[in-house]
Protein backbone atom coordinates (compact mmCIF):
# COMPACT_ATOMS: atom_id res chain seq x y z
CA UNK A 1 0.00 0.00 0.00
CA UNK A 2 2.93 2.14 -0.53
CA UNK A 3 0.84 4.36 -3.62
CA UNK A 4 -2.03 4.31 -1.04
CA UNK A 5 0.60 5.69 1.80
CA UNK A 6 1.98 8.43 -1.12
CA UNK A 7 -1.22 9.62 -2.07
CA UNK A 8 -2.99 10.22 1.44
CA UNK A 9 0.37 12.07 2.33
CA UNK A 10 -0.10 14.23 -0.78
CA UNK A 11 -3.61 14.78 0.08
CA UNK A 12 -2.87 15.90 4.10
CA UNK A 13 0.34 18.04 2.87
CA UNK A 14 -2.50 20.38 0.41
CA UNK A 15 -5.45 20.15 2.89
CA UNK A 16 -2.80 21.69 5.51
CA UNK A 17 -1.03 23.89 3.36
CA UNK A 18 -4.56 25.38 2.21
CA UNK A 19 -5.84 25.59 5.63
CA UNK A 20 -2.52 27.48 6.69
CA UNK A 21 -2.31 29.71 3.67
CA UNK A 22 -6.13 30.58 4.42
CA UNK A 23 -5.06 31.93 7.96
CA UNK A 24 -2.62 34.06 6.50
CA UNK A 25 -4.82 35.45 4.05
CA UNK A 26 -8.20 35.99 6.46
CA UNK A 27 -5.72 37.14 9.46
CA UNK A 28 -7.14 34.43 11.84
CA UNK A 29 -7.82 30.87 11.75
CA UNK A 30 -11.39 30.39 9.64
CA UNK A 31 -10.39 26.65 7.96
CA UNK A 32 -9.69 24.14 10.61
CA UNK A 33 -13.25 23.22 11.66
CA UNK A 34 -13.93 22.22 8.24
CA UNK A 35 -10.22 20.46 7.70
CA UNK A 36 -11.17 18.91 10.97
CA UNK A 37 -14.48 17.54 9.81
CA UNK A 38 -13.00 16.69 5.70
CA UNK A 39 -10.41 14.81 7.49
CA UNK A 40 -13.07 12.26 9.28
CA UNK A 41 -15.14 12.42 5.77
CA UNK A 42 -11.76 11.00 4.40
CA UNK A 43 -11.36 8.83 6.45
CA UNK A 44 -14.96 7.59 6.62
CA UNK A 45 -15.05 7.35 2.90
CA UNK A 46 -11.68 5.18 2.77
CA UNK A 47 -12.99 2.53 4.72
CA UNK A 48 -16.26 2.93 2.93
CA UNK A 49 -15.30 2.05 -0.48
CA UNK A 50 -12.81 -0.90 0.86
CA UNK A 51 -13.10 -4.70 -0.32
CA UNK A 52 -15.59 -4.21 -3.54
CA UNK A 53 -18.24 -1.97 -1.05
CA UNK A 54 -18.24 0.65 -3.70
CA UNK A 55 -18.47 -1.90 -6.92
CA UNK A 56 -21.38 -3.57 -4.97
CA UNK A 57 -23.20 -0.19 -4.19
CA UNK A 58 -22.64 1.15 -7.96
CA UNK A 59 -24.19 -2.40 -9.23
CA UNK A 60 -27.03 -2.75 -6.96
CA UNK A 61 -29.46 0.01 -6.31
CA UNK A 62 -26.98 2.91 -5.55
CA UNK A 63 -27.27 4.64 -9.00
CA UNK A 64 -30.89 5.53 -9.11
CA UNK A 65 -31.32 7.05 -5.00
CA UNK A 66 -28.05 9.05 -5.52
CA UNK A 67 -28.84 10.60 -8.90
CA UNK A 68 -32.42 11.48 -7.37
CA UNK A 69 -30.58 12.96 -4.14
CA UNK A 70 -27.90 14.94 -6.72
CA UNK A 71 -31.49 16.50 -8.78
CA UNK A 72 -32.95 17.17 -4.99
CA UNK A 73 -30.30 19.01 -3.85
CA UNK A 74 -30.05 21.14 -7.31
CA UNK A 75 -33.86 21.72 -6.87
CA UNK A 76 -33.43 23.29 -3.16
CA UNK A 77 -30.89 25.15 -4.55
CA UNK A 78 -32.77 26.56 -7.29
CA UNK A 79 -35.87 27.35 -5.12
CA UNK A 80 -34.24 28.59 -2.25
CA UNK A 81 -30.84 29.80 -2.82
CA UNK A 82 -29.71 33.49 -2.46
CA UNK A 83 -27.39 35.09 -5.00
CA UNK A 84 -24.08 35.96 -3.75
CA UNK A 85 -21.05 36.99 -5.63
CA UNK A 86 -22.80 36.10 -9.16
CA UNK A 87 -23.86 32.28 -7.44
CA UNK A 88 -26.38 30.79 -5.51
CA UNK A 89 -25.77 29.61 -1.87
CA UNK A 90 -28.20 28.26 0.55
CA UNK A 91 -28.35 30.16 3.91
CA UNK A 92 -25.25 29.96 5.99
CA UNK A 93 -23.24 30.33 2.48
CA UNK A 94 -23.53 27.08 2.19
CA UNK A 95 -22.83 25.74 -1.13
CA UNK A 96 -24.37 22.37 -2.43
CA UNK A 97 -22.79 22.12 -5.71
CA UNK A 98 -19.62 20.21 -4.66
CA UNK A 99 -22.15 17.45 -3.79
CA UNK A 100 -23.29 17.52 -6.91
CA UNK A 101 -20.06 16.75 -8.45
CA UNK A 102 -19.99 13.53 -6.29
CA UNK A 103 -23.48 12.36 -7.01
CA UNK A 104 -23.00 12.75 -10.51
CA UNK A 105 -19.69 10.56 -10.83
CA UNK A 106 -21.29 7.91 -8.96
CA UNK A 107 -24.61 7.97 -10.98
CA UNK A 108 -22.76 7.83 -13.66
CA UNK A 109 -20.27 5.23 -12.93
CA UNK A 110 -23.23 3.04 -11.95
CA UNK A 111 -25.27 3.42 -14.57
CA UNK A 112 -22.30 2.69 -17.41
CA UNK A 113 -21.11 -0.26 -15.89
CA UNK A 114 -24.46 -1.81 -15.51
CA UNK A 115 -24.94 -1.31 -19.39
CA UNK A 116 -21.25 -2.17 -20.35
CA UNK A 117 -20.31 1.12 -20.92
CA UNK A 118 -23.30 2.45 -23.06
CA UNK A 119 -25.56 5.61 -22.20
CA UNK A 120 -28.57 4.46 -21.00
CA UNK A 121 -32.41 6.88 -21.41
CA UNK A 122 -31.84 7.11 -17.54
CA UNK A 123 -27.93 8.30 -18.03
CA UNK A 124 -28.98 10.23 -20.27
CA UNK A 125 -32.16 12.10 -18.34
CA UNK A 126 -30.27 11.67 -15.16
CA UNK A 127 -27.02 13.67 -16.47
CA UNK A 128 -28.65 16.07 -18.47
CA UNK A 129 -31.50 17.20 -15.47
CA UNK A 130 -28.01 17.56 -13.31
CA UNK A 131 -26.58 19.64 -16.14
CA UNK A 132 -30.29 21.89 -16.92
CA UNK A 133 -30.80 22.49 -12.92
CA UNK A 134 -27.04 23.69 -12.43
CA UNK A 135 -27.82 26.09 -15.41
CA UNK A 136 -31.01 27.17 -13.85
CA UNK A 137 -28.48 28.21 -10.65
CA UNK A 138 -26.57 30.12 -12.87
CA UNK A 139 -23.43 28.18 -11.83
CA UNK A 140 -21.74 27.27 -15.72
CA UNK A 141 -18.68 26.59 -13.94
CA UNK A 142 -20.38 23.86 -12.61
CA UNK A 143 -21.86 22.99 -15.97
CA UNK A 144 -18.70 22.98 -17.44
CA UNK A 145 -17.25 20.81 -14.76
CA UNK A 146 -19.51 18.18 -14.84
CA UNK A 147 -19.61 17.93 -18.81
CA UNK A 148 -15.96 17.61 -18.86
CA UNK A 149 -16.11 15.21 -15.72
CA UNK A 150 -18.84 12.77 -17.91
CA UNK A 151 -17.00 13.20 -20.88
CA UNK A 152 -13.86 11.75 -19.30
CA UNK A 153 -15.96 8.68 -18.11
CA UNK A 154 -17.80 8.01 -21.73
CA UNK A 155 -14.05 7.60 -22.88
CA UNK A 156 -13.23 5.14 -20.47
CA UNK A 157 -16.30 3.11 -20.99
CA UNK A 158 -16.33 3.61 -25.35
CA UNK A 159 -14.24 5.29 -27.50
CA UNK A 160 -17.03 5.92 -29.70
CA UNK A 161 -19.72 7.75 -27.11
CA UNK A 162 -16.82 9.64 -25.94
CA UNK A 163 -16.23 11.01 -29.21
CA UNK A 164 -19.60 11.95 -29.44
CA UNK A 165 -19.46 13.60 -26.17
CA UNK A 166 -16.79 15.59 -26.60
CA UNK A 167 -17.98 16.69 -30.11
CA UNK A 168 -21.15 17.79 -28.68
CA UNK A 169 -19.39 19.84 -25.72
CA UNK A 170 -17.26 21.16 -27.89
CA UNK A 171 -19.97 22.47 -30.14
CA UNK A 172 -22.01 23.60 -27.24
CA UNK A 173 -18.50 25.61 -25.67
CA UNK A 174 -18.47 27.05 -29.27
CA UNK A 175 -22.37 28.19 -28.88
CA UNK A 176 -21.41 29.48 -25.33
CA UNK A 177 -18.66 31.57 -26.82
CA UNK A 178 -20.80 33.16 -29.77
CA UNK A 179 -24.01 34.03 -27.82
CA UNK A 180 -23.46 34.84 -24.18
CA UNK A 181 -25.74 35.54 -21.90
CA UNK A 182 -26.29 37.22 -18.36
CA UNK A 183 -23.29 36.85 -16.26
CA UNK A 184 -21.85 34.47 -18.57
CA UNK A 185 -21.49 37.53 -21.23
CA UNK A 186 -19.52 39.37 -18.66
CA UNK A 187 -17.47 37.24 -17.86
CA UNK A 188 -16.40 36.27 -21.57
CA UNK A 189 -15.89 40.43 -22.03
CA UNK A 190 -13.34 40.02 -19.58
CA UNK A 191 -11.23 37.86 -20.62
CA UNK A 192 -10.94 39.14 -23.78
CA UNK A 193 -9.96 42.54 -23.10
CA UNK A 194 -10.11 43.06 -19.14
CA UNK A 195 -8.68 46.71 -20.26
CA UNK A 196 -11.80 47.60 -21.31
CA UNK A 197 -13.42 47.98 -18.50
CA UNK A 198 -10.44 48.18 -15.67
CA UNK A 199 -11.71 49.61 -12.81
CA UNK A 200 -14.70 47.65 -13.39
CA UNK A 201 -15.61 44.16 -14.41
CA UNK A 202 -12.14 43.69 -15.66
CA UNK A 203 -10.52 44.84 -12.06
CA UNK A 204 -10.15 41.31 -10.30
CA UNK A 205 -8.72 39.93 -13.54
CA UNK A 206 -5.94 42.49 -13.52
CA UNK A 207 -5.01 42.36 -10.10
CA UNK A 208 -4.53 39.05 -10.36
CA UNK A 209 -2.09 38.99 -13.46
CA UNK A 210 -0.34 41.91 -11.35
CA UNK A 211 0.16 39.99 -8.49
CA UNK A 212 1.59 37.03 -9.84
CA UNK A 213 4.12 38.93 -12.02
CA UNK A 214 5.00 40.47 -8.89
CA UNK A 215 5.72 37.09 -7.45
CA UNK A 216 8.03 36.20 -10.43
CA UNK A 217 9.93 33.05 -10.37
CA UNK A 218 10.71 32.39 -6.52
CA UNK A 219 7.66 34.66 -4.82
CA UNK A 220 7.74 37.72 -2.36
CA UNK A 221 7.93 35.56 0.73
CA UNK A 222 4.88 33.80 2.83
CA UNK A 223 2.85 36.88 4.11
CA UNK A 224 4.72 39.63 2.73
CA UNK A 225 2.26 39.37 -0.63
CA UNK A 226 -0.26 42.65 -0.81
CA UNK A 227 -2.62 39.65 -1.71
CA UNK A 228 -5.90 42.40 -0.07
CA UNK A 229 -5.10 44.06 -3.53
CA UNK A 230 -7.17 41.06 -5.46
CA UNK A 231 -11.39 40.84 -5.03
CA UNK A 232 -12.37 37.57 -3.79
CA UNK A 233 -8.60 36.28 -3.36
CA UNK A 234 -9.21 33.66 -1.08
CA UNK A 235 -11.38 32.11 -2.89
CA UNK A 236 -11.39 32.42 -7.02
CA UNK A 237 -7.64 33.97 -7.06
CA UNK A 238 -6.39 32.27 -4.17
CA UNK A 239 -3.94 30.89 -7.07
CA UNK A 240 -3.07 34.63 -7.79
CA UNK A 241 -1.94 35.50 -3.83
CA UNK A 242 0.09 31.85 -3.99
CA UNK A 243 1.68 32.92 -7.39
CA UNK A 244 2.56 36.19 -5.21
CA UNK A 245 3.84 34.97 -2.24
CA UNK A 246 5.93 31.78 -3.39
CA UNK A 247 5.91 32.46 -7.09
CA UNK A 248 5.98 30.20 -10.43
CA UNK A 249 8.29 27.63 -8.39
CA UNK A 250 5.74 27.79 -5.48
CA UNK A 251 2.99 26.88 -7.70
CA UNK A 252 4.73 24.31 -9.67
CA UNK A 253 5.30 22.80 -5.99
CA UNK A 254 1.92 22.88 -5.38
CA UNK A 255 0.35 21.34 -8.74
CA UNK A 256 2.94 18.52 -8.90
CA UNK A 257 1.81 17.36 -5.21
CA UNK A 258 -2.00 17.89 -7.14
CA UNK A 259 -0.10 15.73 -10.19
CA UNK A 260 0.50 12.65 -7.13
CA UNK A 261 -2.67 12.69 -6.12
CA UNK A 262 -4.47 12.31 -9.59
CA UNK A 263 -1.77 10.06 -11.26
CA UNK A 264 -2.43 7.74 -8.85
CA UNK A 265 -6.23 7.74 -9.22
CA UNK A 266 -5.65 7.08 -12.63
CA UNK A 267 -3.20 4.53 -12.43
CA UNK A 268 -6.06 2.99 -9.95
CA UNK A 269 -8.82 2.68 -12.86
CA UNK A 270 -6.70 0.97 -14.61
CA UNK A 271 -5.97 -1.67 -12.47
CA UNK A 272 -9.96 -1.73 -11.17
CA UNK A 273 -10.36 -2.28 -15.20
CA UNK A 274 -7.68 -4.87 -15.01
CA UNK A 275 -9.78 -6.74 -12.68
CA UNK A 276 -12.97 -6.50 -14.17
CA UNK A 277 -14.47 -3.84 -11.27
CA UNK A 278 -16.06 -1.67 -14.16
CA UNK A 279 -17.89 0.75 -11.55
CA UNK A 280 -14.68 1.42 -9.36
CA UNK A 281 -12.96 2.21 -12.59
CA UNK A 282 -15.50 4.40 -13.68
CA UNK A 283 -16.04 6.05 -10.14
CA UNK A 284 -12.13 6.59 -9.82
CA UNK A 285 -11.40 8.30 -13.49
CA UNK A 286 -14.58 10.30 -12.88
CA UNK A 287 -13.50 11.67 -9.65
CA UNK A 288 -9.90 12.41 -10.80
CA UNK A 289 -11.45 13.96 -14.07
CA UNK A 290 -13.29 15.92 -11.65
CA UNK A 291 -10.71 17.47 -9.60
CA UNK A 292 -7.84 17.43 -12.77
CA UNK A 293 -10.71 20.17 -15.02
CA UNK A 294 -11.72 22.15 -11.48
CA UNK A 295 -7.76 22.62 -11.18
CA UNK A 296 -7.22 23.61 -14.58
CA UNK A 297 -10.43 25.75 -14.95
CA UNK A 298 -9.44 27.58 -11.87
CA UNK A 299 -6.27 28.26 -12.59
CA UNK A 300 -6.67 29.13 -16.49
CA UNK A 301 -9.35 31.68 -15.65
CA UNK A 302 -6.79 33.48 -12.92
CA UNK A 303 -4.12 33.55 -15.47
CA UNK A 304 -6.62 34.82 -18.22
CA UNK A 305 -6.27 31.65 -20.47
CA UNK A 306 -10.48 31.09 -20.19
CA UNK A 307 -12.76 32.73 -18.77
CA UNK A 308 -13.38 32.57 -15.17
CA UNK A 309 -15.65 30.31 -13.91
CA UNK A 310 -16.40 31.16 -10.31
CA UNK A 311 -14.47 27.36 -9.72
CA UNK A 312 -12.48 27.38 -6.16
CA UNK A 313 -8.95 25.53 -6.37
CA UNK A 314 -9.22 22.64 -4.73
CA UNK A 315 -8.08 22.05 -0.75
CA UNK A 316 -6.55 25.53 -1.14
CA UNK A 317 -9.52 27.91 -1.99
CA UNK A 318 -11.67 29.18 1.05
CA UNK A 319 -14.51 27.25 1.84
CA UNK A 320 -16.27 25.03 4.36
CA UNK A 321 -17.99 22.58 2.06
CA UNK A 322 -15.78 22.44 -0.81
CA UNK A 323 -13.05 21.34 1.42
CA UNK A 324 -14.68 19.02 3.62
CA UNK A 325 -16.37 17.22 0.12
CA UNK A 326 -13.21 17.55 -1.36
CA UNK A 327 -11.19 15.42 1.84
CA UNK A 328 -14.41 12.79 0.99
CA UNK A 329 -13.46 12.55 -2.74
CA UNK A 330 -9.41 11.95 -1.62
CA UNK A 331 -10.52 9.22 0.61
CA UNK A 332 -12.40 7.61 -2.05
CA UNK A 333 -9.70 7.27 -4.17
CA UNK A 334 -7.05 6.56 -1.54
CA UNK A 335 -9.57 3.79 -0.58
CA UNK A 336 -9.79 2.46 -3.83
CA UNK A 337 -5.79 2.90 -4.79
CA UNK A 338 -5.28 0.93 -1.54
CA UNK A 339 -8.13 -1.90 -2.61
CA UNK A 340 -6.07 -2.42 -6.10
CA UNK A 341 -2.85 -1.88 -5.40
CA UNK A 342 -0.41 -4.82 -6.13
CA UNK A 343 0.67 -6.40 -3.69
CA UNK A 344 4.49 -5.56 -2.65
CA UNK A 345 6.90 -7.52 -4.50
CA UNK A 346 9.36 -7.36 -0.84
CA UNK A 347 6.34 -8.54 0.67
CA UNK A 348 5.36 -11.43 -1.15
CA UNK A 349 9.32 -12.56 -1.01
CA UNK A 350 8.99 -12.23 2.69
CA UNK A 351 5.62 -14.14 2.78
CA UNK A 352 7.58 -17.01 0.90
CA UNK A 353 10.09 -17.52 2.57
CA UNK A 354 8.42 -17.66 6.37
CA UNK A 355 6.19 -19.89 4.80
CA UNK A 356 3.66 -18.25 7.18
CA UNK A 357 1.23 -15.18 6.86
CA UNK A 358 0.53 -13.99 3.20
CA UNK A 359 0.92 -18.06 2.47
CA UNK A 360 -1.25 -20.69 1.47
CA UNK A 361 0.47 -23.82 3.35
CA UNK A 362 1.89 -22.57 6.64
CA UNK A 363 3.87 -26.67 6.68
CA UNK A 364 4.74 -26.75 2.57
CA UNK A 365 4.98 -22.54 2.16
CA UNK A 366 3.18 -22.55 -0.46
CA UNK A 367 3.06 -19.35 -2.07
CA UNK A 368 -0.67 -17.97 -2.08
CA UNK A 369 -1.83 -15.20 -4.48
CA UNK A 370 -2.55 -12.70 -2.06
CA UNK A 371 -4.98 -10.29 -4.32
CA UNK A 372 -7.27 -12.53 -6.31
CA UNK A 373 -6.60 -12.09 -10.46
CA UNK A 374 -10.47 -10.86 -10.66
CA UNK A 375 -12.24 -9.41 -7.96
CA UNK A 376 -15.29 -7.82 -9.19
CA UNK A 377 -16.69 -11.20 -11.76
CA UNK A 378 -20.27 -9.97 -11.10
CA UNK A 379 -19.11 -6.49 -12.98
CA UNK A 380 -20.49 -5.99 -16.38
CA UNK A 381 -17.91 -6.80 -19.00
CA UNK A 382 -16.84 -4.02 -21.78
CA UNK A 383 -18.53 -5.33 -25.16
Amino acid sequence: MIGAWLQAGAVLTLALFGTVFQTRLAGQATSVGPLVLGLFAAVAAFFAVRQGRLERLLLGKGPPVIGACTLLVLVVLVVFGRRYRGGLYLPGRINPSELVKLGTVFFAAGFLARAKGRPTLPFFAGVGGVALLAAAAGDFGLVAQLALTVCAMLFVASWGWGLAAFGVLATGAVAAARFPVGHLAVRFAVWRDPLADATGAGWQTLQGLVAILRGGFAGVGYGIGEADQVPIVSSDFVYAALAEDFGILGCTVVLGIWAVVLLRAFATARRAVEEDCEASALAATGLAASLLVQIALNVAGVLNALPMTGIPLPLISHGGTSLLVTLAMCGVLVGLNGSFEPASPALSSFSRKRGGRGSGDGRTGTPRTLRPARRCSTSPSRS
